[in-house]
């Protein structure tokens, strides 16, 4: 799990580290002179100024699922103006090779850099949800498929009640108790952030089909552990 953590935090730092170097050079270049261009001077501006932008979300710590579709999407943007400006034109404009150099192989790595740490970036997540599933020692509701559709509908009322978003993992356990039924049976609600935040743990002295969304409620919000 820790390793995962440092993953996903590491490629979060390295996506914000290349959106920002491909802002940096389109920005410059706009300065250099592209401002004059028309139509394209004004999209090379955009294009810094919302590299930037999510440059600093991402290392500030905003959750992640709708930054990572807007970073891919603007480094998509950028590939895609780059290659129509050298076949059929942007507005008019036209260059040629990978004119002005160097900003323009700088430009190509640094979008190509966002999208295979974004892609990565989404690796690491899919695997962290597949492994989500719950451990052995969970115990369905008699007649019920396997895993207990009672134990899935409390994973998503932790996730309503924390207001969590899809890199974060919850993980629900029922320990059961001895035959004579001595301890009593418990329950335990995990939070595990795929992004590097702190895990919590919250222990509920009753089975699963006995919780209800109140005791969910004042646990998640009153003892935290």
């Amino acid at each position: 799990m820790k390793s995962r953590t440092l993953l996903v935090r590491a490629l979060r730092w390295a996506t914000a580290a290349t959106l920002a170097a491909g802002g940096y050079i389109h920005a410059q270049l706009y300065a250099d002179g592209y401002r004059f261009v028309h139509v394209v001077g004004p999209l090379f501006l955009l294009q810094a100024g919302a590299s930037f932008a999510l440059a600093v979300l991402l290392a500030a710590g905003t959750p992640p699922p709708l930054l990572r579709a807007a970073a891919a999407g603007v480094a998509l943007g950028a590939l895609g103006g780059f290659a129509a400006s050298r076949t059929v034109g942007v507005f008019g404009f036209t260059e040629r090779g990978l004119r002005p150099a160097p900003q323009a192989a700088l430009s190509l790595l640094a979008e190509t850099g966002t999208l295979l740490c974004l892609a990565l970036w989404q690796a690491a997540v899919f695997r962290a949800r597949r492994r989500e599933a719950p451990p052995v020692r969970l115990e369905p509701r008699p007649g019920s498929a396997w895993p207990s559709p009672r134990l899935r509908e409390l994973r998503n009322t932790v996730r309503v009640l924390l207001g969590l978003d899809d890199d974060t993992a919850v993980v629900i356990r029922q320990l059961s108790g001895d035959a004579r039924g001595c301890p009593p049976p418990e329950t335990v609600v995990e939070v595990l952030p795929m992004d590097g935040g702190e895990p919590h743990r919250w222990t509920l002295h009753r089975s699963a089909d006995q919780i209800t969304e109140h005791d969910l409620r004042t646990a998640l919000l009153h003892r935290r552990q």
